[in-house]
């Protein structure tokens, strides 16, 4: 066979599948006139966040401290300094239950107060693998689609393939951001999971 007798084509496909996770990213922060005692304060209205969270029906293991950073404050004027420490503290928490999710996050709002901070909520697919592989199933067939055209249009026939290799397509959804009304609705809606493949096929 000559080399120069295949078709190289690069096939894309999706597939859909339903968000089944929430990732909330979210914290405290406080500002007080010394570190220890804003370091109090932050530490109890972080427990109260996360004792609400657990009691909304998020597991321990799904909780994880994101951040813990604190920065002096200071004044402007005539009397330059540090008036303050302000201590944030950030949390990563996931809601495997998006008919709860809600609630979840209306709950940490009430215990955490003025202190809260909400630095992102997103939808995700917690296992891509079933609509990945969908999506990998489509963008092969649709290579053999665009070689088969190919071959028609050079007057030949499609052989065997000869390689495959995936392309840079990402691995999964990308989280999509969850919009939340004054009664905190959810509505996980749906994602698109990509794939690409490029194939080499012989040309007979």
């Amino acid at each position: 066979m000559s080399p120069d007798r295949t078709v190289a084509v690069t096939g894309s496909g999706q597939a859909s599948a339903v968000p089944d996770v929430m990732r909330l990213q979210i914290g405290v922060a406080v500002v007080e006139p010394n570190v220890s005692t804003a370091m109090e304060r932050a530490g109890a209205s972080m427990r109260a966040v996360i004792d609400a969270l657990l009691a909304a029906g998020v597991s321990r293991p799904d909780l994880a401290t994101a951040q813990l950073a604190v920065h002096p404050q200071y004044r402007t004027g005539d009397d330059p300094g540090i008036s303050g420490y302000e201590v944030s503290n950030m949390l990563t928490a996931i809601v495997r239950d998006l008919d709860s999710a809600g609630d979840a996050l209306a709950a940490a709002a009430q215990a955490g107060g003025d202190d809260l901070r909400v630095h992102g909520v997103s939808l995700t697919v917690d296992d891509p693998t079933a609509p990945l592989a969908a999506a990998r199933d489509a963008a092969f067939a649709d290579a053999r689609r665009r070689a088969e055209q190919f071959a028609g249009l050079a007057g030949v026939r499609l052989g065997p393939v000869l390689s495959i290799r995936e392309g840079a397509a990402g691995p999964g959804p990308a989280p999509r951001m969850a919009a939340f009304a004054a009664s905190m609705p959810v509505e996980a809606g749906e994602q698109q999971v990509s794939a690409a493949v490029d194939v080499v096929f012989e040309l007979i």
